[in-house]
């Protein structure tokens, strides 16, 4: 696979670094906090190319106690491969037992969504986010996690 752009927040050097001190990932699992320690998160998973075929927002509320999927995207060659699930299972960490809800979502997102309701044990209505956050403000610098666990 060619080098494409490095993904948002690392420079080429430091992309090229992380991938060379881990030569045997295949997906980097990057997470995005908000910058002004509120508002929407992000994680995104990328090959070793920098390319971002995995894509989560969300935004958590400890206030109102509610966690909101604002949008999920996985390339069409990387569906089905369990991403959309960890993605989300990650997003709730440490908020199980909020109420989360999602936006209206593409068709294969409203397959995914009840299916996913089995796995975690909450519903996914379509509501909007909490207003106890400002909305953007960018992102704070990624950290690279490591991938989580299907389960």
């Amino acid at each position: 696979m060619t080098q494409g752009p490095p993904p948002s927040g690392f420079s080429e050097r430091s992309w090229t670094l992380t991938t060379l001190l881990r030569p045997h990932t295949e997906d980097f699992w990057l997470y995005y906090a908000p910058r002004n320690g509120a508002g929407p998160e992000q994680l995104r998973v990328c090959e070793r190319s920098g390319y971002d075929f995995a894509r989560l927002t969300w935004q958590s509320c400890a206030e109102c106690r509610r966690g909101h999927i604002m949008k999920i995207r996985v390339t069409d060659e990387w569906q089905r491969q369990g991403y959309g699930t960890r993605m989300v299972l990650r997003a709730m960490r440490g908020c199980e037992s909020y109420t989360w809800t999602t936006t209206p979502q593409s068709e294969d997102a409203r397959r995914f969504f009840p299916a996913l309701s089995t796995v975690v044990g909450t519903g996914f209505p379509v509501n909007g986010a909490c207003g106890h956050h400002a909305r953007g403000g960018g992102y704070a610098k990624p950290r690279l996690e490591g991938r989580p666990d299907a389960s």
